[in-house]
């Protein structure tokens, strides 16, 4: 079996368009003026995973499976994933951002090199030699023409050719996804307790063994309206702005434990009827989600309870109360990185200070 099946399959298949011809002070004109999409504001790169095994594929498969989420199959063998939906700071009529060169944008946007911009290359047209953009359909078919041995490592994936034929027939799954599914009560019940003074909740009840035989019961299906990849906690200034302008893409939330940071992706899985899977004991129903084990289930207590111990999420109005907790030294590398409580305090002193105030969040900030 090959270790990386998918670096061999890379053929040329696509026929490019007959190239401008540019003299060099023509050529020093910014890409971005003839960009028109502005890819670079509307995919943002969250996760980059192997695809080796049949649980590899069958990630894949359930990935797809939630709104704005896209993958992407490389030239060089790897898999990635995106969020696809516009920064709240994008004009959606014009394509141009509304806080260029000021102090509001962030600073990988300000330094971002237009001139040799994977965006602008891989994402401006449905098919190209480089980068293949896997929605739901695609992803059915990648399936459908991939085999495995008898431990399930993947020995037979498609050509690249007959992949861009294939993914050419198929119409492209442009479903934006509902709005509402960013909405979460738990966070504003969080907020409103703190701005209101409310108590401490009360110091839980505890279960019998046999009460607690399926803790899916009562769960409102945290684990089908939120998608986490692991992210590195900052080392550098740098690495904390990158957070400013990932929240800057509405829907994502930066989760802070004290096991490791996350970027979390507030969605909703196609699947999802009420709080129930609706292909639940079928072929269709992902592997991943099939043997997970719901007595361990990280999502009930980070994304259900207000106050989870250990664990705090900030979104993107919280990010100035959280970036002042880093302390850096003269060359921007962090001499202190706060505890998930330290963060949690921080954020919770920031909502007070303004309580007689007019900002409103009102969870459902769409830009």
């Amino acid at each position: 079996m090959p270790k990386e099946p998918w670096r061999s399959i890379v053929a040329s298949t696509v026929t490019p368009a007959e190239p401008r011809r540019l003299g060099f002070q023509e050529a020093m004109t910014s890409p971005c003026d003839t960009c028109g999409t502005a890819p670079c504001c509307v995919y943002l790169p969250l996760h980059k995973f192997p695809v080796n095994t049949m649980m590899d594929l069958d990630y894949a498969r359930y990935l797809v499976n939630f709104d704005r989420i896209e993958l992407g199959l490389s030239s060089d063998g790897e898999w990635r994933v995106h969020y696809r939906y516009p920064c709240r700071f994008l004009d959606r009529a014009t394509f141009r951002c509304t806080v260029h060169d000021t102090d509001d944008q962030p600073d990988i946007c300000k330094n971002f090199n237009p001139y040799s911009c994977w965006y602008r290359k891989s994402l401006r047209q449905p098919l190209n030699d480089g980068y293949l953009r896997i929605d739901h359909p695609r992803m059915t078919w990648i399936v459908e023409h991939s085999e495995f041995d008898d431990d399930r490592n993947l020995i037979g994936v498609p050509s690249w050719a007959s992949m861009v034929e294939a993914f050419a027939a198929l119409p492209y799954d442009e479903q934006r996804g509902d709005d509402e599914a960013m909405a979460d009560e738990v966070f504003e019940r969080w907020r409103r307790d703190v701005v209101a003074a409310s108590p401490p909740p009360a110091t839980p009840r505890g279960y019998a063994f046999q009460e607690l035989a399926d803790p899916c019961t009562d769960c409102s299906a945290f684990c089908c309206t939120a998608l986490s990849f692991p992210h590195r906690a900052p080392v550098t200034r740098a690495s904390v702005d990158f957070l400013r302008f990932v929240l800057g893409f509405p829907g994502i939330e930066v989760g802070i434990g004290d096991t490791g940071w996350t970027l979390i992706v507030r969605t909703r899985c196609r699947h999802l009827a009420g709080n129930r899977c609706s292909i639940f004991a079928t072929p269709e129903r992902p592997l991943v989600c099939r043997f997970y084990d719901a007595h361990q289930c990280a999502y009930r207590l980070q994304f259900g309870e207000s106050r989870a111990a250990g664990f705090v999420r900030m979104r993107f109005e919280e990010f100035p109360a959280v970036a002042s907790t880093f302390s850096f030294d003269a060359h921007g590398r962090v001499l202190h990185a706060p505890t998930a409580e330290e963060i949690r305090t921080a954020i919770e002193t920031e909502w007070r200070s303004r309580q007689g105030g007019t900002v409103v969040h009102t969870g459902v900030d769409v830009g």
